[in-house]
């Protein structure tokens, strides 16, 4: 890594962003050469919690720890140009962070952001006007605790990451460094696509089911009922998968109902959270909404998606 340190923002300290700007900060203030730095931009109560006192990370392996920041801040005109992004905001506000982002990126500034849904890459580089996007994803269960507390609460726990389609010759060395000092488990492939969308697989059934039916993981696969509508909703996204040319084990849906038990028995999702809240901004345009309009682009019945995201909006 060169001499310079790294400069990397965390946009947004959701659970998500939270998890891993907590780790690169740790990570940072654990180092004995502090090879990078890192900045946190977030809002409200939990932004000023982090000022006074940190991000307190709360993980199975380490328990508490407390992470600081060189600088936190909500507005990006606060912050010099940065080497990385990596973004942890919802997916309704997006569009709003990559507007923002143009403001600390230039042409060597790498933007990471493992979000929920199959189409992040293409929406962030509809907006994005410099810098190289790396598509990414993440299996990880972490939420807001409290202002300033972000608890992890178990997944596998790894994120991974792929080359950018627009610039394949991007050498990843330093983010490897980087993520290596952090402690974040981490896996780097050439296309990082068919991992988006096994995720997706997994990852919105779930969503959508557990708004639904305001049950959390656990109680969806106690219920026979539920978990039919989470294998017919993997069924209709696994087809939208294949029409999209992604290698689809058939074996994969069997292997991730098998495996759900993984996940805490209380784990909500992020949707579920977010309809629970009653704040009016939900995930649900970026799951159900998304396998309904890939649904009608390729001829494929989503019929069960969109009655459980009908019913899960209202």
């Amino acid at each position: 890594m060169s001499k310079d340190k790294k400069k990397i923002c965390v946009y947004g300290l959701g659970g998500v962003g939270g998890y891993l700007g907590g780790m690169l900060a740790h990570g940072a203030n654990q180092s004995d050469n502090e090879e990078y730095k890192v900045y946190f931009i977030a809002r409200g109560r939990h932004l000023e919690a982090i000022k006074n006192e940190g991000l307190t990370l709360v993980t199975p392996s380490k328990g508490s720890i407390s992470c600081h920041p060189v600088k936190s801040v909500e507005k990006v005109n606060e912050l010099p140009v940065m080497d990385y992004v990596i973004v942890g905001v919802k997916g309704y506000d997006l569009e709003e962070a990559v507007a923002n982002i143009n403001g600390i990126a230039d042409d060597n500034t790498v933007v990471i952001a493992p979000l929920n849904g199959v189409d992040i890459y293409e929406r962030i580089r509809s907006k994005l006007e410099r810098g190289t996007v790396l598509p990414s994803c993440i299996f990880v269960t972490s939420s807001i605790e409290a202002p300033g507390v972000v608890v992890h609460k178990g997944g596998t726990t790894k994120l991974v990451l792929g080359k950018d389609p627009n610039n394949k010759e991007y050498d990843p060395k330093d983010l490897h460094q980087i993520l290596k000092i952090a402690g974040i488990p981490y896996k780097w492939v050439d296309d990082a696509l068919p991992t988006i969308w096994e995720k997706y697989i997994m990852f919105a059934p779930f969503a959508l089911v557990t708004a639904y039916s305001g049950k959390t993981f656990g109680e969806v696969m106690e219920n026979a009922e539920l978990k039919k509508l989470i294998e017919e909703i993997m069924e209709e996204v696994v087809e939208l998968a294949r029409a999209k040319g992604i290698d689809v084990k058939d074996s994969l849906i069997e292997t991730y109902l098998g495996n759900a038990s993984f996940y805490p028995y209380e784990t909500k999702t992020s949707y579920q959270r977010d309809i629970e809240s009653g704040k009016g901004k939900d995930e649900g345009d970026l799951i159900g909404g998304t396998i309904i309009r890939l649904g009608k682009e390729n001829g494929i019945s989503t019929s069960t998606t969109e009655k459980v995201y009908r019913q899960a909006q209202l």
